[in-house]
């Protein structure tokens, strides 16, 4: 079967992401700066990372079969650069928040013990007897147990995350080429069968 356009895994590859993990940092920074927030440095960065993973075989074979170790590093910057023109602050709209605290509970379930006999017009002071504390063989055991090393969890997920977006872009772009391709054929059919009635 003929293929227009080459096959995307769905899972990242683990290349790509050791080179989120290389990279992330200094990437959240950049757009940190460029947005003017830290908070706010996931409005661009993860559209970075989608740009670089759609073209991740490419940049790959770059890589590996004609010797130029930094094409990786070149699109990124590329990339980066491109999408802080596209990027403008006043795309965000401001949001409105209110934060409700929940009212304290006016009984409490604990049992309290009472000081003091009861005086008319004196004011009760009431103390909440001690939770007792739970514990499990785990906790008691973690801090014997000796960690292994460090998994940068934030890069994979980010990693994966752009992976995915690259993904779905990828299955858009073939099922459009695919109508367009029945598109075309049906439109032939249609001219032929004019042409020769």
């Amino acid at each position: 079967m003929l293929r227009l356009v080459p096959r995307m895994p769905s899972e990242p590859p683990a290349g790509y992401v050791a080179f989120v993990e290389r990279h992330l940092d200094a990437l959240r920074r950049d757009a940190a700066r460029v947005v003017g927030d830290e908070r706010d440095a996931d409005q661009l960065y993860p559209d970075v990372l989608t740009d670089v993973a759609s073209r991740w075989r490419w940049l790959d074979l770059l890589h590996t079969r004609l010797n130029q170790p930094q094409a990786g590093e070149r699109y990124l910057r590329q990339a980066f650069a491109r999408r802080c023109q596209r990027w403008q602050p006043e795309q965000m709209v401001p949001v409105e928040v209110q934060v409700y605290r929940p009212e304290p509970p006016a009984t409490s379930s604990w049992p309290s013990v009472s000081f003091g006999p009861a005086v008319p017009g004196a004011i009760e002071v009431r103390a909440l007897a001690a939770r007792p504390a739970w514990s499990s063989m785990a906790l008691r055991l973690a801090s014997h147990v000796t960690p292994g090393p460090r998994v940068q969890v934030k890069a994979i997920a980010e990693a994966a995350v752009a992976w995915w977006h690259a993904y779905e872009a990828h299955r858009r772009r073939k099922m459009y080429a695919a109508f367009g391709l029945v598109f075309a054929f049906l439109m032939l059919v249609v001219r032929l069968q004019d042409g020769g009635g």
